[in-house]
């Protein structure tokens, strides 16, 4: 059978935990289709990765059946300097397993188009910092999640330069987004590939806050997004991002405008007798039903 690369990540905006990734031996879905979990019981474990945040250390006990820990994360200033101290957790596992720490960006794309400037010395200096931090390590992940289309030659030259600057037994990975099809922005799967040595494809969130509900991670979504990124990443790189946490929706949005008309109407309807505030002006409290579906991966 074919062999690929699973990995299953925890990326909540304000709520993280240990989380593994497993490389596993490929089993037909139909041969177990009435009892999925037997699936698992049946999957070949190659490496097993987990991702811890700062604050959490307690709680790895070190018993835990993973080949490789990656630390979230870094922190980039505005200069494009890593800045605090990183080393590995000081805990003793029961067998030998790697240390990666990550660089991530998410969410300033400003800071990227800056750091990512060939022309520009910060690139220079932000590729030496995070070879400096990356000695207490085995290996670096790079997470930027804000790289402009536009930066897209930038992106692939700078993992080119910090690869061939990192040393050489440090393992280099980049965690990317999910694709179902090719598209032009910075995150070009078969380029990228062949820089680094593992390639984590994010698999989740395909329903997000902001999204109507949905699966973080549908089974035939996911199934698309594998074979997508199998079409052009070398099956020994790949590794695929599961979630391990759910959202909820509720079916009611409480926090919007509303027109006067419909204030009064509420008023009316409600029998609701209104406030006055001197400071705040007039208000009215009511209590109302809410549905709330919640979408989990098990």
């Amino acid at each position: 059978m074919k062999k690929c690369l699973v990995v299953i990540l925890v990326l909540m905006s304000g709520c993280s935990s240990l989380n593994d990734v497993t490389h596993t031996q490929e089993t037909s879905l139909t041969q177990y289709s009435q009892n999925p979990y037997q699936i698992a019981e049946n999957l070949e474990f190659i490496e097993v990765w987990a991702y811890i945040m700062k604050g959490e250390e307690d709680k790895i006990k070190g018993d835990e059946p993973i080949t490789d820990l990656c630390y979230f994360s870094a922190k980039v200033n505005g200069k494009g300097h890593i800045t605090g101290e990183y080393a590995p957790v000081d805990i003793t596992f029961n067998n030998k397993i790697r240390h990666h720490i990550v660089i991530a960006v998410l969410h300033n794309f400003a800071l990227m188009h800056f750091v990512l400037n060939p022309d520009l010395p910060v690139r220079k200096n932000f590729i030496n910092d995070i070879c400096r931090v990356s000695q207490k390590f085995d290996g670096v992940q790079i997470d930027f999640e804000s790289v402009a289309s536009s930066d897209a030659g930038r992106f692939f030259s700078f993992l080119t330069e910090l690869r061939s600057a990192l040393e050489k037994d440090k393992m280099l990975s980049i965690a990317l987004p999910p694709r179902r099809t090719r598209i032009a922005d910075a995150y070009d799967y078969p380029s990228i590939a062949t820089v680094a040595d593992r390639v984590i494809i994010m698999a989740y969130d395909q329903h997000w806050s902001g999204s109507s509900p949905g699966p973080i991670a549908g089974l035939s979504w996911c199934r698309e997004v594998a074979e997508f990124a199998k079409s052009f990443i070398p099956k020994e790189k790949l590794i695929m991002g599961l979630p391990l946490y759910g959202r909820s929706w509720q079916d009611k949005n409480f926090n919007k405008s509303v027109h006067y008309k419909h204030i009064e109407e509420m008023i009316k309807t409600s029998n609701i007798q209104p406030h006055y505030d001197p400071e705040n002006g007039a208000y009215f409290e009511y209590e109302e039903k809410v549905k709330v579906r919640v979408y989990f991966t098990d």
